[in-house]
């Protein structure tokens, strides 16, 4: 996904049941999202002012990520229709009905006693920014890295984490041998995904991406290929992953866009 500049950052941002000023700090310096990495987030994109088509697998994702990661009951949990209810409105706030735009949705811990408890009563901020076109991307110069490895077997490698160091390690990895983009290996050896997407190959016209237990996200895109392309999961070699006839790097924001190795 191609970020928009600063200065066509959200003025307006959501938490909490608010709409607020979104440049003025709205996170108090003890909550845990902030102070330890305690939260969950879903990015989606919006076109015209209108939601994606899978913005209830979006929607249910974060719900997940949020009991599995920070343990928080499902009844103190936001429901689909009033984060729809912020989506909208916030979109047209910041004046991103035209054009596409990406919505991030976070879920944080909350303000907790220490740094490994989470409150009974978590909070939601969302923002929204203007993103880039998905149309006419060039295909990704990719490097595969071995030196921070996904956890395979590890469920929380499935849940989208606000914790990004592994895949920006990787990634500056990646960019220091002259590729745009990292492939991250998991603890098994195998293939797994890019830094901010996940993994397919080609061979012989069947599409085949590594499966959940190999410590990836469980991306919307990918659960949509495999359910409308009938994509098969299987572990990706590193010698697999070389031999494949085409590679491709999805998520919800560029599609299936085309990648190779350096």
């Amino acid at each position: 996904m191609e970020y928009a500049p600063k200065e066509s950052r959200m003025s307006i941002i959501w938490k909490d049941g608010n709409f607020l000023d979104g440049t003025v700090a709205q996170v108090f310096h003890d909550d845990g999202g902030f102070a330890n990495g305690l939260a969950v987030f879903d990015s989606m994109p919006a076109k015209d002012g209108i939601l994606d088509s899978d913005a209830r697998a979006h929607f249910d994702r974060l719900i997940h990520d949020a009991q599995v990661v920070l343990g928080l009951s499902k009844s103190w949990l936001p429901v689909f229709e009033s984060l729809t209810e912020a989506w909208l409105p916030l979109l047209a706030q910041n004046n991103l009905t035209k054009g596409y735009a990406r919505i991030k949705t976070i879920v944080t811990g909350g303000i907790s006693d220490g740094p490994l408890s989470v409150s009974e009563v978590p909070s939601v901020v969302i923002s929204v920014t203007r993103a880039g076109s998905p149309e006419g991307l060039s295909a990704l110069k990719c490097a595969v890295v071995d030196a921070h490895p996904r956890i395979a077997g590890d469920k929380l490698e499935n849940c989208k984490r606000i914790d990004y160091t592994r895949s920006l390690a990787a990634r500056r990895i990646a960019q220091g041998r002259g590729a745009d983009e990292a492939i991250l290996m998991n603890t098994k050896g195998d293939a797994a995904c890019g830094a901010t997407s996940n993994l397919f190959i080609e061979e012989n016209g069947a599409l085949i991406t590594p499966p959940l237990s190999e410590g990836v996200l469980a991306g919307i895109t990918r659960a949509r290929i495999i359910r409308d392309r009938g994509a098969k999961e299987e572990p990706i070699s590193e010698r697999r992953l070389r031999e494949a006839g085409k590679i491709y790097l999805t998520n919800s924001f560029w599609g299936m866009r085309p990648a190779a190795l350096r």
